[in-house]
């Protein structure tokens, strides 16, 4: 055995022990802070938790989705200034809540610790089921059983009567009585028995009709935008205004036991439940506008999920292709919007949301809007641009102009935005992607801003008749038409030609030898088509065309969304000013720097065939210098007169 002990301990090498044992009394300086504002950031946490000590990670919980959960964990280096801490913050009023400040439990435990209290929680629940119904049916079988000695005693006073009075009854009647009266008790008996069997199921039924109740008669509301410490007492007092409150529940988190903002208020009329109703956002709970509304049940909750699930998926007015092209504040493509151009956007936007408020109008899939043209553009300058940049040709090309001609212009002054429509959905997808928020097509300052465009159901019913009915009319069209079913016809003819002799030389031979034979030819297997995903389609996107629709998704945005994209686009601009600000004085010191210091000349290099011309040239200089010298040294040196006779 001890040997077996000795081994165990030896589990771990001394460093792993030492690493441990290090990271276990890091733990100990681990807190948890609860019940934040849900407005709260790092750097607030870290000033507020600094003065206690040197604050070695701040780590803000927040869900999937990015919101937060209310809770942060904060590792301070010392056990002394955690400690400090917790007694002074613990229960403290921090931007209006009061937090509760612990310290950190290791994961392992937490998990144990809430898996024992759930499990104590439902063994309570299941207790206290039994004792109710117990208790139910001990009251009910006490009540019966009263009921039965009353009924019990009447008979055997009435019988007593009637045998005061006639005293002089015969044997065979008072016997048949008897037997009568022992008739009736078995029957009793019976009753009994069958009774004291019920009443349990017919409990649990009455419970759950009275659940039922509550919401069928509309006595129930729900309360939402609730502060987190208010009490459900609290809460009787202020709901007890508008009637008489039977019960208050407030839906708490079930391990924490922390509240969730919202509450159950059920009410003995139907009247108080319909006039607590009305007063949704106009009552106050310690400074928050509550918002009631009546409660429903669970099947009611999800049958309308459902239908705004189908809603969104049937989508017959096309709102989905909203979202095609926007350009959200923050994102690479609202780089370099000026702006003018990102408010008439965001203008525009609010503008067809007032439209499409009129269930007859709908977003056309074929045909789009171009806003920002300029006035000197007809309808072939824009079809040329079209052309241009896309590639593609416009059945329809429109610039908008007035009624009435203006200065410089007959036809009248353009009004700075017209229509495309295209054969195709798709093709109109790609012109929008390769158009919208382009900076080389009108100029970086004043860009196209492209979108779907919105129709009346009825002017485009009408629109689409009178083409019939003009095709109709055109024999040329009719022609037309004639010859394409003929080209048709004679395309599926073909077609279905080819896939006869392949299904013919597949009968002869497998596919594997047909491809080693004929590897140039295409499988004839049909291979099922990709769906379309984001990542795909990010590549095929320019970085400038702004967001991308998907079907089933609503594109519609509330202008309260519209107004704080305007408010960040704006603060981006700022900071874009101010940091363009500091590049030109960095780069204006700089210039200043190299002139007061005085511009080095450079000595231009020579070119190396010239270096070489010149070293030829010298050589061929001390050449000559070397031969005078020697022919002068050569001849006989001649005495002269050094005076001329």
């Amino acid at each position: 055995m001890a040997l077996a002990q000795a081994h165990k301990a030896k589990k771990f090498s001394i460093n792993e022990l030492r690493r441990r044992s290090r990271s276990y009394f890091h733990r100990q300086c681990r807190i948890i802070v609860r019940n934040l504002s849900y407005k709260v950031t790092e750097k607030k946490l870290r000033k507020e938790f600094e003065r206690f000590g040197k604050l070695e990670e701040v780590n803000i919980l927040k869900r999937e989705d990015g919101k937060m959960v209310g809770c942060a964990f904060l590792q301070f280096s010392q056990r002394e200034e955690s400690d400090k801490a917790i007694d002074e913050m613990d229960g403290h009023v921090y931007m209006g809540r009061k937090i509760g400040v612990q310290y950190a439990k290791d994961k392992s435990d937490y998990s144990r610790v809430k898996q024992e209290k759930i499990k104590e929680e439902d063994a309570i629940k299941l207790e206290d089921d039994e004792d109710v119904e117990i208790k139910q049916e001990d009251e009910d079988g006490d009540e019966e059983e009263d009921a039965e000695d009353d009924e019990e005693d009447d008979e055997m006073d009435d019988e007593d009567d009637e045998d005061d009075e006639d005293d002089d009854g015969n044997d065979e009647e008072f016997d048949d009585d008897e037997e009568d009266e022992e008739d009736f008790d078995d029957e009793e008996d019976e009753d009994e028995e069958d009774e004291d069997k019920k009443p349990s199921k017919l409990l649990k039924a009455k419970i759950k009709q009275e659940k039922r109740n509550e919401v069928e008669e509309g006595r129930e509301v729900f309360v939402k935008n609730l502060p987190y410490d208010v009490e459900a007492n609290e809460l009787k007092e202020i709901m007890s205004q508008f009637g008489i409150v039977e019960k208050v529940l407030i839906n708490r988190e079930r391990i924490s036991g922390h509240s969730k903002g919202t509450a159950f208020v059920i009410f003995k009329l139907k009247d108080s439940a319909q006039l607590s109703c009305r007063q949704s956002l106009k009552l106050k709970v310690h400074d928050q506008y509550a918002e009631i509304m009546p409660a429903l049940r669970k099947k009611d909750i999800l049958d309308r999920e459902k239908a705004k699930q189908e809603k969104r998926a049937k989508d017959s007015r096309n709102l989905y292709l909203l979202k095609e092209g926007l350009i959200m504040a923050g994102s690479p493509a609202a780089k370099g919007v000026s702006q003018s151009d990102m408010s008439q956007r965001l203008r525009l936007e609010q503008r067809s949301n007032e439209i499409l408020k009129n269930f007859n109008r709908f977003v056309a899939r074929d045909r789009l809007t171009i806003h920002n043209i300029p006035q000197s553009y007809t309808n072939e300058d824009l079809r040329k641009m079209i052309i241009n940049f896309t590639s593609y040709r416009p059945r329809e090309c429109r610039v908008m102009r007035d009624n009435r001609p203006s200065f410089g212009s007959a036809a009248g002054r353009s009004r700075g935005y017209g229509f495309v429509s295209f054969p195709k959905h798709e093709i109109a997808l790609d012109v929008l992607r390769k158009l919208n928020n382009n900076p080389s097509v009108f100029g970086k300052n004043s860009r196209p801003i492209v979108s779907f465009s919105i129709e009346d159901r009825n002017v485009y019913n009408i629109r689409q008749k009178r083409l019939e009915k003009s095709r109709a009319n055109n024999p040329t069209y009719q022609k037309k038409i004639q010859e394409l079913q003929e080209k048709k016809a004679k395309r599926s003819q073909s077609r279905k030609e080819t896939k006869r002799q392949t299904l013919e030389k597949l009968a002869v031979a497998p596919t594997a030898l047909l491809q080693k034979l004929n590897p140039n030819a295409k499988p004839v297997a049909l291979v099922p088509k990709k769906k379309q995903r984001k990542r795909d389609l990010e590549q095929m996107v320019t970085p400038f065309s702004g967001e991308l629709s998907k079907e089933g998704k609503a594109g519609l945005r509330s202008n309260r969304k519209i107004t704080y994209q305007a408010d960040a686009h704006l603060q981006r601009i700022k900071e874009e000013r101010k940091e363009g600000k500091k590049l030109r004085r960095k780069q204006e010191a700089a210039r200043n720097r190299i002139a007061k210091q005085g511009v080095k000349r450079v000595k231009q290099k020579m070119n190396v065939n010239e270096l070489k011309k010149e070293d030829a040239f010298f050589n061929e200089a001390i050449g000559k210098y070397k031969n005078m010298i020697s022919q002068a040294t050569k001849q006989p040196v001649r005495k002269k007169k050094w005076y001329n006779e």
